[in-house]
């Protein structure tokens, strides 16, 4: 090492606070770690509903969301307010996709929104699976659940792709 190199290390290291560089880094971690627990990775379906949220209502969402006809796949729960969003993905053929939306659309007091993604894949950064669709609630719209339907999924089967918003009452003559 010659004399150059020895007074630019010497310099360097008599300027470098230890103390104040480790808190430095901690608190960088530290930033770091709690915008990542901010967020939630689920392996279940739930929703964070607030408070006070009816627990019958409550009860019945879980029954579908939980219902094994549809296969759930992953979900991210985020504390980030005031909408303190979830998003649960699933899989499924269209006939599945069916029976969700005749499900949630069966329940009392829960309005249901349906949005369309040309392909959920580009909207998922890393957080989220693509899926067949997305199930989107927030406590902005606390009594709607968004039911985001991934197109790219039914591409090769569009002819099975179809919604019914109203079925015929039978009693009144319908099929």
């Amino acid at each position: 090492m010659n004399a150059t190199t020895r007074f630019v290390t010497r310099s360097f290291t008599s300027r470098l606070n230890l103390p104040r560089a480790t808190l430095l880094v901690a608190t960088v971690l530290g930033l770091v770690w709690s915008a990542h627990a901010l967020s939630l990775q689920l392996r279940e379906p739930r929703l964070y509903l607030p408070k006070g949220y009816d627990e019958a209502r409550a009860k019945a969402i879980g029954q579908v969301l939980e219902d094994k006809r549809f296969k759930f796949v992953d979900g991210i729960q985020s504390y980030w307010p005031p909408e303190w969003p979830t998003t649960l993905v699933y899989e499924g053929d269209a006939k599945s996709l069916h029976a969700f939306l005749d499900a949630v659309r069966s329940l009392k007091g829960v309005g249901v929104r349906v949005t369309f993604s040309p392909d959920l894949s580009k909207e998922t950064g890393s957080a989220l699976s693509a899926g067949s669709w997305w199930v989107k609630y927030s406590h902005t719209a606390s009594d709607t659940l968004t039911v985001r339907v991934n197109l790219a999924a039914y591409k090769s089967k569009a002819s099975e792709f179809e919604i019914w918003l109203s079925q015929p009452d039978k009693k009144q003559g319908g099929k």
